[in-house]
């Protein structure tokens, strides 16, 4: 398994790249570890390519991007997707795993948006059956350019004082966990110590790294006994498909921690028997 804990504390989302290209095998690798990785929801048909920006970046120009403004990087990702129950959020989950995958492979990345995802497959000449749910850039950050960050220690054995540092560093604008975990109840704060003991406050941490559009981390959990209840936050989003998107990341964040130092964690989407505010939604829960 990939050291999960390092690669979401040394994975960025970069907006401007370097003309250098990725070698065609560290794609592929990625492509690989995807074809066989953990999915989260099973029984989903997925179909994962690679382009190189000269074959695809015209026909994408003006339908994708932040405002119709498309990044300009070495190579695009775009993942297909069989349209079934909770294919977006499962489509999060696969993209991006397999960014950090490219954070293992010192390769750098971006989310990209789209606002018409049929006519960028016709244009491209994709004849498929599949939908287009994601879309990501892949390359190397162009260093003078991006804004530097200081630089924070990873790895297995960092205490639990710079763990807490290196949250803060690059993501000092996110939610405290309590803000974002509620105990047996909504509203009801999590307090941090209680969490330690029951070994979930490495996944909630890692969690609240998780990207999302804007950074507006609209998601909540609630520690409901043995389930751990993913909420999200529908109105600060643009759109339903960006809040599934979001779901679908989160639940690779938090899973992977799970996965690592608990059991092998299992989504289930089930939106019954909670009582959330109304701007809110249940997406499901996993079992610990």
């Amino acid at each position: 398994m990939m050291d999960y804990k390092n690669l979401i504390m040394n994975s960025k989302s970069v907006r401007s790249f370097k003309e250098k290209e990725v070698e065609a095998k560290n794609l592929e690798e990625i492509k690989k570890y995807i074809e066989t990785a953990k999915v989260l929801v099973p029984g989903i048909e997925t179909e994962l390519k690679f382009y190189d920006k000269g074959e695809v970046y015209d026909k994408m120009e003006g339908l994708a991007g932040y405002n119709g403004f498309l990044i300009d990087a070495p190579h695009y990702m775009l993942l297909l997707s069989d349209k079934k129950d909770n294919y977006i959020e499962n489509a999060g989950y696969i993209a991006e795993n397999a960014r950090l995958k490219g954070v293992e492979l010192k390769i750098d990345s971006c989310w990209i948006t789209f606002n018409d995802g049929k006519k960028i497959l016709e244009n491209i000449g994709i004849v498929t059956d599949k939908e287009l749910v994601a879309l990501v850039a892949f390359g190397y950050a162009d260093e003078a350019k991006k804004k530097v960050l200081k630089a924070t220690k990873t790895g297995e054995n960092y205490s639990q004082s710079e763990m807490e540092k290196a949250m803060a560093e690059p993501a000092s604008d996110r939610k405290a966990i309590e803000e974002i975990v509620f105990m047996d109840k909504w509203g009801q704060a999590a307090d941090i110590e209680d969490l330690e003991t029951r070994a979930l406050l490495d996944a909630f941490s890692y969690a609240r790294l998780a990207p999302s559009a804007l950074n507006k981390q609209p998601w909540r959990f609630i520690v409901d006994g043995g389930k751990i209840v993913l909420v999200v936050d529908k109105e600060e989003l643009k759109d339903e498909y960006e809040g599934k998107i979001a779901s679908g990341i989160v639940m690779l964040y938090f899973g992977v921690i799970v996965d690592t130092t608990l059991m092998d964690s299992k989504w289930v989407f089930d939106a019954s028997g909670y009582e959330v505010p109304a701007e809110y939604r249940v997406v499901g829960y996993c079992n610990i």
